[in-house]
């Protein structure tokens, strides 16, 4: 007789033949949207388990789901300060790549246009982006910019700046996408 892994997923009992499991197979069982942020309850904070994330349970492990943290932001032009074409590339794991296609530097950075990529995490508005990655590289005055170096991203080599809020400058609830867009802006008029 095989012993069964006894989980609770939004206080819903469930009994598990295998206790190792991914958040897919979790959110299969369950019958939740892969779309959907699925977190295990513990002591201090609670982690996500993203979709390909693997996890043993243990006998009596709570998971509970929320809604992608967007609060109903949406991701449009006004939030991103332009009027220009851009796409949303959405992962499997909860991230959302957000593409600018024409996003003008200030001089002395070249080339003067570029495609702008930022990743909004799974729990954003709550949790801040980071950094930003451009397309094709910048140079100021002929060098590498400070905080920038290259990375694959989407099969494609980009250009990241690891140029990062200061602490306490992102305030859940009261922060948009276009503050972290005046944030970026703001980064390449003062050439830090």
């Amino acid at each position: 007789m095989s012993l069964k892994t006894v989980i609770f997923i939004d206080k819903i009992k469930f009994e598990l033949s295998d206790p190792v499991q991914t958040g897919r197979s979790l959110k299969a069982l369950a019958g939740i949207a892969l779309t959907d942020v699925l977190f295990l309850k513990q002591p201090h904070e609670d982690p996500v388990i993203a979709n390909d994330t693997t996890i043993t349970l243990k006998d009596g492990s709570h998971l509970y789901v929320q809604p992608a943290a967007d609060y109903g932001q949406v991701v449009d032009g006004a939030s991103l300060g332009t009027a220009g074409s851009f796409r949303v590339v959405q992962q499997a794991d909860g991230w959302r790549f957000v593409i600018i296609e024409t996003y003008t530097i200030p001089p002395p950075f070249l080339p003067a246009t570029v495609r702008l990529l930022i990743k909004l995490p799974p729990l954003f508005p709550t949790a801040a982006p980071d950094m930003f990655w451009v397309q094709p590289p910048l140079s100021v005055n002929g060098a590498v910019p400070k905080g920038a170096g290259m990375e694959t991203l989407l099969g494609e080599p980009w250009q990241r700046f690891s140029w990062h809020l200061k602490k306490g400058a992102w305030k859940p609830g009261i922060s948009e996408l276009r503050d972290f867009m005046r944030c970026i802006r703001g980064r390449f008029e003062r050439q830090d």
